[in-house]
């Protein structure tokens, strides 16, 4: 059963004639190019509303940004707007569970995966490293997440 939200997210992409399918799918390129521009300029939104400075590169050498090996430097050195970072993270949920949309999938199954998961963390064997970033025990389980797909492919195909 999708949140509020989701059915909110997916009325607006109804509204503006955005493809949503009824079953996990993999959509066109040009969706997942316009849900990765979406989420990219609203965190980087958010982030300059936070009084944070996010550089990344090495003069004028371009830099592909990926999730491993690009350095990236943060430094907070603006003054905040609250306003800006509130309105920022709103949007950030928008673009991001209408990318789920986009793709088919349903929220509410995945926030309870993934949440679970993050409280698995505070488990015995766990501890907070100097830096201040939070070891995981070490029997941790990452979420299912493809469970979490494979269930919503199974109750489509038995409910349609």
């Amino acid at each position: 059963m999708p949140t509020p939200h989701y059915k909110r997210v997916r009325e607006f992409m109804q509204k503006v004639g955005q493809t949503i399918p009824e079953e996990p799918e993999i959509p066109d390129a040009h969706t997942r190019t316009l849900r990765a521009k979406l989420i990219l300029e609203e965190a980087l939104e958010t982030i300059e509303a936070l009084g944070v400075h996010v550089a990344a590169g090495r003069g004028d050498v371009e830099v592909q940004l990926t999730s491993d090996g690009t350095e990236l430097t943060f430094e907070a050195t603006k003054e905040v707007d609250l306003e800006g970072v509130v309105d920022g993270c709103a949007d950030i949920s928008v673009v991001t569970v209408g990318t789920l949309i986009s793709f088919g999938i349903d929220d509410e199954p995945v926030l309870e995966e993934v949440d679970a998961a993050n409280l698995r963390k505070f488990e015995p064997g766990s501890y907070m490293r100097e830096d201040g970033k939070w070891i995981k025990p070490p029997d941790w389980q990452p979420p299912d997440i493809v469970g979490v797909i494979d269930s919503m492919r199974t109750s489509d195909l038995a409910t349609g």
